[in-house]
């Protein structure tokens, strides 16, 4: 007879999901708005996050907002944050491709603990560049935001389904290249709209600014408090 061996990513999955709600309370005793940002490496996620933090210190003080950059090595992304004077951790994987709820109970004991976090109003999680593991493991935010840019492929969609099915918001960025990559967005939003049609999608260009207004006036929908 032979003997299966019992793979386990289920119950990992599983495992983390449970941890993650027990972190949307946290979240939600606290007062504070998650958002989650995930996309594939050069997509954007940071310079999108830029944009918006910019939008987001015209209402909140820099303390009241906290950022938690996630990456397989390297501070780089978390600097740029850090200039606009907000709180920040950065998450340095060592190897694992994406973050799971150990890894943001680290940032969030890094940040100051439960006091810390009832005294922000927003928390912006950037996790590790990639389209597939990242969108398995849920780390409890309000809002899981899919940045695709169209220099991927017009088939960024179709080819990873279910990263597209569970986003709560997508941005496909960089749409001012589109004329030069000769991606057809329409394509890009039909599909989209296709695999997932709760969630909004923003065309945007976080180099020229189009669509962060929009891509923040669809975020504060999320707010858990105004």
């Amino acid at each position: 007879m032979v003997k299966a061996v019992r793979f386990l990513g289920k119950d990992i999955i599983k495992e983390n999901a449970r941890l993650a709600e027990r972190l949307r309370k946290l979240y939600d005793e606290a007062g504070v708005t998650v958002y989650e940002f995930l996309g594939g490496p050069g997509s954007g996620k940071t310079s999108v996050i830029e944009r918006l933090v910019e939008k987001m210190l015209e209402e909140y003080r820099p303390e009241e907002i906290a950022y938690i950059g996630g990456d397989i090595a390297t501070t780089l992304d978390t600097e740029r944050i850090a200039r606009y004077g907000v709180r920040h951790v950065q998450i340095n994987t060592g190897g694992t491709c994406h973050l799971e709820v150990p890894h943001v109970e680290a940032a969030i004991k890094a940040l100051g603990g439960s006091e810390a976090l009832h005294k922000l109003r927003i928390m912006i999680i950037e996790n590790v560049g990639n389209l597939i593991c990242p969108f398995n493991f849920p780390l409890g935010a309000h809002a899981r935001i899919m940045v695709a840019d169209v220099t991927e492929g017009e088939d960024k969609f179709v080819k990873h389904p279910l990263s597209t099915k569970v986003s709560d918001v997508i941005v496909i960025n960089k749409v001012d290249l589109a004329p030069i990559v000769g991606v057809n967005l329409e394509k890009m939003v039909s599909d989209a709209r296709t695999l997932n049609p709760k969630a909004p999608i923003v065309l945007a260009s976080a180099k020229t600014g189009q669509g962060i207004d929009e891509l923040y006036r669809v975020l504060k929908k999320f707010m858990v408090r105004s």
